[in-house]
């Protein structure tokens, strides 16, 4: 089952290696039908996932009891994710008419694998950062990281101009992050 879920097989490294490496890449061999050497974007966008709100939930148990996510939230969390993912590859259409449903969903499994794993590396730092100021300033490369790795990501798979990929991918970010504002902070208060 281990072998089946995570394609220990070399795929799943060699993803990981040209996904943190080369942003856009596996979504534009994706779309170009060169799939059998990955693994395939909906099982590693699983494996991450489910790896991510473990994680995510046991740094709040650890350092902030009186905030510590329950199980159902944990689970409210991630099949909300799992919902809005396909969202983010709407608003993608929205702006890119050209482009494929399917391949706009491949690379918005891709990023959010990106943002699930930097965000693996801030939020430890974020929850030390009371303690020392270095453990605010450690989170300043996996953010410009982030930053980079979106546009390129975009500008990789879209190959339009520096100013529209820019204006675009910020669109598209300012809509979706309006659109989980309002899952995250008013549906959920409404919840628990």
């Amino acid at each position: 089952m281990l072998h089946e879920l995570l394609d220990i097989d070399g795929r799943l490294w060699l993803t990981l290696r040209i996904m943190l490496s080369k942003p856009g890449q596996l979504t534009q061999e994706f779309n170009q039908g060169k799939r059998v050497k990955y693994t395939p974007p909906f099982r590693l966008y699983l494996v991450i996932s489910i790896l991510f709100f473990i994680i995510f939930s046991s740094i709040y148990q650890v350092y902030d009891p009186t905030l510590a996510l329950t199980d159902s939230m944990s689970s409210y969390y991630s099949k909300a994710m799992f919902v809005l993912f396909p969202m983010f590859a709407l608003i993608v259409q929205l702006f890119f008419r050209q482009s494929f449903f399917i391949g706009n969903l491949v690379l918005s499994m891709h990023l959010h694998i990106i943002i699930y794993l930097t965000l693996m590396i801030i939020a430890p730092l974020e929850a030390l950062e009371q303690y020392h100021l270095v453990f605010l300033l450690l989170q300043v490369p996996p953010t410009l990281y982030l930053g980079w790795y979106i546009y390129t990501a975009f500008k990789t798979v879209y190959q339009q101009s520096m100013w529209n990929t820019i204006g675009k991918a910020s669109a598209i970010y300012v809509i979706y992050f309006s659109i989980l504002g309002v899952v995250f902070d008013v549906v959920m208060e409404n919840i628990f």
